[in-house]
């Protein structure tokens, strides 16, 4: 018994030399606007946790939403089976390689693939450039 209230009594002293700190308080903020990859802004909130590695790349391939700039990269050879409305967004592409069409894009603007890039519009297939 007296070894437990020893070690107890040791226990309690340890804890009681240790700083606790609650004062920290997060920074706020009315609004927050960053941009991620290919342009894409996103929405704004009070707050906001966020994490990206250092070593993960943007996704090129997936559609950036309505009113927003498109830029695939041809080198990920994308295949996109998903349609996509980019409204008043231009969809532009950078690098070589190919990016293929399984399903509706609607663009207010088509970029040029440039040399040694394909686009291929597969069945089902369709680029709306207005």
């Amino acid at each position: 018994m007296l070894k437990q209230n020893l070690l107890l009594i040791i226990v309690i002293g340890l804890i009681s030399m240790l700083s606790f700190s609650s004062s920290y308080t997060a920074p706020t903020y009315d609004s927050i606007n960053f941009t991620l990859c290919s342009g894409y802004t996103a929405p704004t909130y009070d707050s906001i946790n966020f994490t990206l590695g250092e070593s993960e790349a943007c996704d090129t391939c997936t559609c950036v939403g309505l009113n927003n700039a498109w830029e695939a990269d041809m080198s990920d050879y994308c295949i996109i089976n998903d349609d996509c409305y980019l409204g008043t967004g231009k969809l532009s592409f950078i690098n070589s390689g190919n990016f293929t069409v399984a399903a509706i894009i609607n663009t207010s603007d088509l970029g040029d693939p440039g040399n040694d890039s394909i686009i291929w519009v597969n069945s089902g297939g369709v680029i709306n450039a207005n």
